[in-house]
């Protein structure tokens, strides 16, 4: 068990923890608010875990996107202790390029690996690899 209360969280799905899903459905106009208390529970518990992401988000708001963007700075060290690995599922080639040359940033700035796939199962083989070394444990 994680620790973790899986029916309060909405931005993330934490059921199959350490491995957290993004609901995309919950990424509208105001969600980092929410977004933020979220990390903080993740952050909290103090287990490492990795985020996945189901297709790219392109249409999120400039606030949203900036509220995110100060909260990382200010956790990344807790942020690239505990996030071990940051996966963007997205079929489409196109987006997919853009998306894998936008988390060389990422993972720049805030410490955290990014990798973008176009399976679920490449994104699973990725995460399996990570537990399976201990990365995850």
């Amino acid at each position: 068990m994680s620790g973790l209360d899986a029916s309060s969280f909405v931005v993330f799905d934490v059921s199959a923890f350490p491995a957290v899903t993004v609901n995309n459905d919950a990424i509208v106009t105001g969600y980092a608010a929410r977004w933020t208390s979220e990390m903080n529970a993740l952050i909290a518990l103090g287990k490492p875990f990795a985020i996945v992401y189901r297709g790219a988000v392109s249409d999120e708001s400039a606030e949203d996107y900036a509220q995110r963007g100060q909260w990382l700075a200010r956790n990344r060290a807790v942020v690239a202790r505990l996030c071990r690995v940051l996966v963007v599922v997205e079929p489409d080639d196109v987006l997919r390029e853009q998306v894998r040359l936008r988390g060389r940033g990422i993972a720049k700035a805030f410490g955290v690996p990014h990798r973008t796939v176009a399976t679920s199962v490449e994104a699973d083989d990725i995460l399996f690899r990570r537990m399976r070394i201990g990365r995850l444990l």
